[in-house]
């Protein structure tokens, strides 16, 4: 502001009559640099609200990611025996314009070597991460299981006379997390006498879903800008020192 002002004033003086005539050419390439950051900023304005649109994908469209669901013992280390873990590619079957809520699942066939078992034990719980894209990372995990006692599970199943338990996820993205949990459903089948896990669904609660599209976003905006706060090391100074030899010359 204080530049593009004081570019108005030296050409109000010329108008006036009062300013150097030397001085008038200098004034003019003034205001048209000023004109030409004017329009460079305007640029990069809607550049960067596009990048924020195709970042947060309003309608989910772009949508894809893995989850997986393990045992692990009561020291939280996962078991490494067959049946101890399954991973598979995460589909969103709910619409993206939709007020409901935001239902994700994955299935899994009755595979004799590649599988989960929920066995009716009081040392073993199941365990679970819901992630975008190929790796899970701090921003980009959707949620994670609070792990269950498997006797618990079998339990649930029991008492419900069902195949199915359910299970409560934590985003940690969110603010308040522990009271804004997710509900996720374990639906079994029973195998040669071992209950295997064939499908896992995932409830997300719309504004939740916004709400952590929304706080990834803003880790994007401020990487993004703090990467842009800092000049590469040597530009500032490569630009004095030419601009005091163009002076020199002028001179």
């Amino acid at each position: 502001e204080t530049s593009l002002g004081s570019s108005l004033q030296r050409l109000f003086l010329i108008a006036a009559g009062s300013f150097p005539q030397e001085h008038i050419s200098a004034t003019m390439a003034d205001a048209r640099v000023i004109k030409k950051e004017a329009k460079a900023e305007e640029k990069e304005k809607r550049a960067n609200e596009r990048a924020k649109r195709k970042m947060f994908d309003d309608q989910d469209e772009s949508f894809c990611g893995f989850m997986s669901l393990s045992l692990i013992d009561s020291d939280g280390y996962a078991k490494k025996t067959k049946g101890a873990e399954i991973k598979g590619p995460l589909y969103m079957v709910s619409e993206g314009n939709s007020e409901g809520p935001v239902v994700i699942e994955s299935e899994f066939s009755l595979n004799p070597l590649f599988y989960l078992q929920v066995p009716n034990e009081d040392n073993l719980l199941v365990w679970g991460q819901w992630w975008l894209g190929e790796k899970a990372a701090p921003l980009t995990t959707i949620c994670s299981a609070i792990p269950k006692l498997c006797q618990t599970a079998h339990k649930e199943m029991e008492k419900a006379t069902s195949t199915e338990f359910t299970l409560d996820a934590e985003a940690p993205l969110l603010k308040g997390a522990p009271g804004k949990l997710y509900k996720v459903t374990v639906a079994t089948r029973e195998q040669k006498f071992i209950t295997k896990v064939v499908k896992v669904t995932l409830e997300i609660p719309r504004p939740y879903w916004v709400e952590w599209k929304n706080h990834r976003l803003r880790f994007w905006q401020f990487n993004k800008n703090s990467s842009g706060a800092v000049a590469p090391a040597g530009d500032s100074g490569e630009k004095e020192d030419k601009d005091g030899e163009k002076e020199k010359k002028e001179e």
